[in-house]
């Protein structure tokens, strides 16, 4: 998820029935007609320190979207039947494979740019950029099988 902030502010506000205070993080995100908001407990004193809580959301949205990955594309969730030594198996698989589609996209942009083309049967609006990979990838693979061609 690419986000790009701008008109960033905050204020510090107070809820009922709740003794600390909190700060309102509120920013524009480009394209969106509607400000981003986000109500922290971590101090925010200057611009600064409202970036940082920006990028913290950021990360732990990257984090979230990346189990939701993991348990749609590959299958992370069918664990239920399995004894334990397997679900370590399955669970370093999953880890492996996302560490391999992190790899591709920080050391392979153009590759992955055109992974993502190649499998483009995802909406145009799709937030996660593994999605898009894993498509392009099942679809160069499958390709490559049934022509029995090399993948490169």
């Amino acid at each position: 998820m690419i986000l790009r902030f701008s008109q960033i502010g905050w204020v510090k506000v107070r809820l009922p029935r709740r003794a600390e205070t909190l700060t309102m993080v509120v920013s524009r995100v480009a394209g969106s007609e509607v400000p981003f908001m986000l109500l922290t407990n971590l101090p925010v004193e200057c611009l600064a320190d409202a970036q940082r809580v920006l990028r913290y959301y950021i990360r732990r949205w990257e984090c979230e979207e990346a189990m939701q990955f993991l348990k749609e594309q590959v299958n992370l969730e069918a664990i239920r039947t399995f004894n334990w030594s397997a679900i370590c198996r399955l669970v370093l698989l999953c880890v492996l494979v996302m560490v391999y589609l992190a790899w591709l996209v920080e050391k392979h942009p153009l590759l992955t740019e055109r992974l993502i083309e190649y499998g483009q049967v995802l909406p145009d609006e799709a937030d996660f950029l593994f999605y898009r990979l894993l498509t392009g990838l099942t679809e160069a693979i499958t390709t490559c099988f049934y022509l029995r061609r090399d993948l490169l």
